[in-house]
């Protein structure tokens, strides 16, 4: 892995998405629109190939390898809203079933004073005693060892703004295609995540990969516990879900933020970004 994120770049939580190199392409057009003179980005069979303008290069196999690597020469720029009439393109559909298990994060007095000893529960409920345990479970759910065994549902039993439920935004369904909004989304959105702007929240992103299929992705205390993709076929509540939410304007993270104000969190950073418009 290229980039300098530690911990941020070790798993790359978007890789069914990407594969394909016209995945791969509508990425690079994506991280194409930020502001960084001398640096360029090159797709290949296996991922992609960043030159800063010094000529150093770095070779990147996922997306978050990608922004890393992009953001070390571009450190003060930052992806604009997509431009629903200029969409980069639309990402890869999994052939495979996701086959993780679901799990319910419950702080709760008795529970499990480690991450690993509550992961490796049996049963989709894991308990722990403690908020700073909840926190060190939702790093270890975006590790190598548990993203691609489990992903998180819920949290319960505390009121911090990094537990509560996760405000979703969706991409509006305006513009020719709005499946070809899926790159610029998320790669503006691990951008984000990557700076750290993040941190001590949780939010949603959904939207659709194809006719059938969409993305699901939450980020919780800046750490990505949930990417998936859902299936129309297997999931109709959620496809009815998408088809209300979806018309929704109202995407911009200060919104998501507002909701659900609790004495017990810590207080609100100022609005300061949008992941779609």
């Amino acid at each position: 892995m290229c980039g300098a994120c530690g911990e941020r770049g070790a798993f790359d939580w978007a890789r069914p998405w990407v594969s394909g190199v016209a995945a791969r392409r509508a990425v690079a057009a994506a991280v194409g629109a930020v502001d960084r003179p001398g640096v360029r980005v090159a797709v290949g069979s296996g991922g992609w190939l960043v030159t800063g303008p010094t000529g150093a290069t770095a070779a990147c196999a996922g997306l978050v390898a990608l922004v890393a690597a992009v953001r070390r020469w571009a450190p003060g720029a930052e992806p604009a809203c997509p431009d629903r009439a200029r969409p980069s393109g639309p990402l890869s559909v999994p052939a495979a079933e996701d086959r993780r298990r679901g799990l319910v994060l419950r702080v709760a007095p008795g529970g499990a004073r480690s991450a690993d000893a509550a992961l490796e529960a049996h049963g989709t409920v894991a308990v722990v005693d403690s908020g700073a345990t909840a926190r060190a479970v939702i790093a270890a759910l975006a590790s190598p060892r548990w993203f691609p065994r489990r992903y998180l549902e819920r949290v319960e039993g505390v009121a911090d703004a990094w537990a509560r439920p996760a405000p979703a935004l969706w991409p509006p369904p305006t513009g020719p295609d709005p499946c070809a909004l899926a790159a610029d989304t998320l790669v503006r959105l691990e951008w984000i995540r990557q700076s750290g702007r993040l941190d001590g929240d949780a939010l949603a992103v959904r939207g659709p990969l194809g006719p059938a299929a969409g993305y699901d992705v939450e980020i919780r205390d800046g750490h990505v516990v949930r990417a998936r993709t859902w299936r129309a076929s297997h999931e109709p509540a959620r496809r009815e879900s998408y088809e209300r939410a979806i018309g929704a304007t109202t995407a911009a993270v200060s919104d998501a933020r507002s909701l659900g104000d609790s004495s017990t969190s810590s207080p609100r950073r100022p609005a300061e970004t949008q992941i779609v418009s």
